[in-house]
């Protein structure tokens, strides 16, 4: 899956997951379904089975459920470089994008 992002939608992300924090009361996980209309219903970032393998891996994981945002913003960052197969750019770009979506949290 590849992805165009520019900086205003690197910003939307991020203001869009600060708000979200707001309502996290539940923990960050109980904001999983308002991510998902987001980043695959609304905008198209992500595919329905890479939002799920993100959750999925942060459950599976030791540590706390908020990994999962981590994990959703490597994606994003992932396809906005082309995907694996986009190569170093591609990683580079998931490296600068995962830590976006924690601060918000």
């Amino acid at each position: 899956m590849t992805i165009t992002l520019t900086p205003a939608d690197w910003l939307a992300l991020f203001t869009h997951f600060l708000s979200l924090s707001l309502l996290a009361v539940g923990g960050a996980i109980a904001t999983a379904p308002d991510m998902h209309r987001y980043l695959v219903g609304a905008r198209g970032w992500l595919s329905d089975g890479q939002f799920s393998a993100s959750i999925a891996l942060a459950q599976a994981a030791p540590g706390p459920n908020v990994l999962f945002v981590g994990l959703v913003g490597w994606n994003v960052g992932l396809n906005a470089g082309g995907g694996p197969a986009g190569g170093p750019r591609a990683y580079a770009l998931a490296l600068g994008a995962w830590p976006w979506p924690c601060w918000a949290c």
